[in-house]
């Protein structure tokens, strides 16, 4: 009887589980159209259990309240009409999105739905490159900003110069319990990695390691200023890292940048993937070369615990990495600015699932190749990998 609601009293009065919970032993009890009963010591019990760990739970929830976040590093040369359709569905699912490459106008404003609210700061130089999208009855915008953090001008694979890289920070603030969460996110510099360490080839490597590093160091500062400043909660730093978050010496490399006080979101790894055709070869035309397994894009997260995923959800057509959905609970009343999660700030968690280099075509989601159509092509020509 535990869990159930809507019983009428031999009264005939409809009662709630509360008003059950008050009756008398041997009291009779029905549901419309079911049989009378009468309640038992034992169904008492189970009723006030019950209802004593729904209040707890929901005392909990009112000052420590949860959210979900989905997260695509989307392609910036598929339709608007693609993203549309994919954050519909993303929509109907968390409260809370971020997007790398956006910096088109038709597929920013995708975000602009009913009931949401966005921030992508106005087209100059790459700054509109990402963008966050929020439930308007769920979060209050504070604050939002967008801050340009290398400092070394690099180039692409073909020779041109890139945009420079770019943050997109907002500050938000729950609208029933004054919460406030800050998040940042950016896309960094791609073809920096190498095996087991940074890339020394192609042409110009050099620049770009230190866009990164530069970015990376620049990035840390900033949001450290806007927490000094806005004072939020909890703060989730989310990015198209282009690094394998898999990889030891990659997470020691952010732990030794953003400190203690953050820990990776991403701590045990998709052990299953896919390919194309569903088997263990590339199918005819495919490139058939990439970086396997890497996973590049997650979270590094200071005062919420992780209390769901992260998890890699399917192929979408906007994109040609995989979108992952994760859910936080914050760890502190508001006004009280956590630490890395409820276990402690030691800034990481240790890897584990599949951490190793898998086939090159039977990876996980984020490609260097694309794994949703066949693009013969080179890197960084024309259909190729976004730098």
């Amino acid at each position: 009887m535990a869990g159930e609601n809507h019983w009428y009293h031999q009264n005939g009065d409809l009662y709630t589980l509360t008003q059950l919970a008050k009756l008398d032993v041997g009291d009779v009890v029905y549901r419309k159209g079911g049989a009378r009963n009468k309640l038992d010591q034992a169904e008492l019990n189970a009723i006030k259990a019950y209802l004593q760990a729904n209040k707890a739970q929901a005392q909990h929830q009112a000052k420590f309240p949860q959210f979900g976040h989905i997260h695509c590093s989307s392609r910036f040369d598929r339709s608007a009409a693609s993203l549309e359709a994919d954050l519909d569905d993303w929509m109907s699912q968390v409260g809370l999105i971020t997007l790398t490459e956006i910096s088109n106008d038709n597929r920013a404003n995708q975000m602009r739905e009913k009931g949401w609210q966005y921030y992508n700061a106005k087209a100059s130089q790459g700054q509109d490159e990402c963008g966050t999208a929020w439930r308007m009855d769920t979060w209050r915008r504070v604050a939002a900003t967008v801050r340009k953090l290398n400092n070394e001008q690099y180039y692409r694979l073909d020779g041109r110069v890139a945009d420079p890289v770019v943050s997109s920070t907002v500050v938000l603030k729950r609208a029933d319990t004054g919460h406030r969460l800050m998040v940042s996110v950016t896309h960094m510099p791609a073809h920096v990695e190498g095996r087991g360490g940074w890339r020394t080839t192609e042409n110009k490597w050099q620049a770009r390691k230190a866009a990164y590093l530069s970015s990376l160091a620049n990035w840390a500062t900033h949001v450290q200023a806007l927490e000094n400043q806005y004072k939020p909660d909890a703060t989730l730093v989310v990015a198209d890292w282009n690094l394998n978050l898999k990889e030891e010496w990659v997470r020691d490399l952010l732990r030794n940048r953003w400190g203690a006080a953050y820990r990776q979101a991403w701590t045990h790894f998709p052990t299953s993937g896919g390919s194309l055709v569903g088997g263990a070869s590339a199918p005819p035309g495919a490139p058939g070369k990439g970086y396997g397994d890497r996973i590049i894009d997650g979270t590094l997260i200071r005062g919420v615990e992780t209390i769901g995923g992260p998890v890699l959800m399917p192929r979408v057509s906007s994109s040609d990495h995989r979108p992952y959905r994760e859910s936080f609970e914050f760890t502190t009343k508001a006004g009280h600015p956590g630490s890395a999660g409820a276990a402690g700030g030691d800034g990481d968690d240790e890897a584990t699932g599949d951490t190793h280099r898998g086939d090159p075509w039977w990876g996980f989601g984020d490609y260097m190749d694309d794994e949703i159509y066949q693009v013969p092509v080179t890197v960084g020509a024309p259909g190729g990998e976004v730098l």
